[in-house]
This record gives C-alpha cells, sequence and structure tokens, in this order.
C-alpha cells in the first residue's frame, strides 16, 4: 500500500537499532559484497536509502531500479544516494512495477508479506532460470541463538508495524521455504538471523 510507511519513515532506523541494534545493518552490509559489480540490479523496498552508499562503494558501474512505496523513504533515499549512482526511482507499490530482472536485492522486506504472496512476487520478478536473489530477512528455527528472546523481539516488532503501518501480517513468512518450493537454493547463508543469496536449481 502506496505511503504506509511515511509517518515512521524519519524514525526507522532509530527505531531499528533500538531493537535490533547493528545487527540488520551489518547482514546487509555482507549480503551487498555478493552484489554483481556491473549490469542491472533491482531493489525491493529499498526504504530509505541507507544500503545506497554500500552498494556504489561496492559497485559503483551498477544501474539501480529501486522501488519504494512509501513518498518519504523515497526522498530520504534521494538524498543518501552518491551524486554518480545509477539510480532510478520508482514510488509505487511493489507490485505495480512490471520489469523482470535477473539480480533481485530484497533486505528485509519480503517479511511483510503472506507466504503466498511471496510465491507471486519471485514469480512476478524473475525474469529466467539465471535470475539471482540478494535476500536478508528473518528467520527462527532449532538454531537461532537466543531463540526465545528473538520470537518475543519479532513479535513485538510486527505488532508494532500493524499499530503504526497498517501492516496485516500476524505471523513470520516462512521466506527461506517459499523459494525453495520456487526452485530455488540457497548459495549463501548468515549464521545470525539471515542473509541468502538464492538461485535457480
Amino acid at each position: 500500500m502506496l505511503n504506509q510507511y511515511n509517518k515512521i519513515a524519519h524514525f526507522y532506523t532509530i527505531l531499528s537499532k533500538l531493537i535490533f541494534g547493528d545487527k540488520l545493518h551489518k547482514i546487509q552490509q555482507e549480503l551487498i559484497t555478493q552484489l554483481p559489480t556491473e549490469g542491472k540490479l533491482l531493489i525491493l523496498g529499498g526504504g530509505n536509502g541507507e544500503i545506497l552508499p554500500l552498494i556504489y562503494n561496492h559497485a559503483p558501474q551498477l544501474f539501480i531500479n529501486y522501488v519504494e512505496a512509501s513518498s518519504t523513504m523515497i526522498r530520504l533515499a534521494k538524498k543518501k544516494a552518491p551524486d554518480q549512482q545509477k539510480i532510478k526511482f520508482h514510488h509505487m507499490d511493489v507490485l505495480d512495477y512490471s520489469h523482470k530482472h535477473d539480480q533481485i536485492y530484497s533486505g528485509f522486506f519480503l517479511n511483510l508479506f503472506h507466504e503466498k504472496h511471496i510465491k507471486q512476487i519471485i514469480k512476478k520478478f524473475e525474469k529466467s532460470n539465471q535470475t539471482i536473489w540478494y535476500v536478508a530477512d528473518f528467520q527462527i528455527n532449532e538454531n537461532t541463538k537466543n531463540r526465545l528472546f528473538r520470537i518475543i523481539q519479532l513479535k513485538l516488532t510486527i505488532l508494532f508495524f500493524r499499530l503504526t503501518t497498517q501492516h496485516t501480517i500476524k505471523h513470520l513468512p516462512d521466506i527461506c521455504l517459499v523459494f525453495s518450493c520456487s526452485g530455488y537454493s540457497k548459495k549463501n547463508r548468515s549464521s545470525s538471523f539471515v542473509f541468502w543469496e538464492v538461485l535457480k536449481k
């Protein structure tokens, strides 16, 4: 839904650090090192643009299509993008963006959707059997450190977003399972929370 994150856009980074410290930022930093250095990259739900300088430092020749539903997030991202970065901003709901891509980045975004909608998003944007998704997101399983604490932490986070942004989902979707059922396999994985580089089997 367009602009539902506008009211918290200016506070998003502060809220994230209060809840998770620097962990989410570090996971995205690690994932960015796996990105291609040229060609085109689709970023879904790019948020306030904190990742843009990191991506530019890694791949200054990369052309980015940046899709974000919040107009306030877009304004913040434009300010943070390096002047020489090759980027086109698209203020729209991700499901209204119509182009397919071989390289797709999603950082803590797919957790906003139910599993059936995540599957639709995967199918909508993948361009070919060579499509690679770079995904940073939450996952709780038996191997998660401080598992009970993480479960409580994420439940409170979901409740907060339901109260402030019309967030409809009530649980943490199993994003990894959706990718697996959609014919993808993991190439890389972090040990804290999770990031994946996933490609067609």
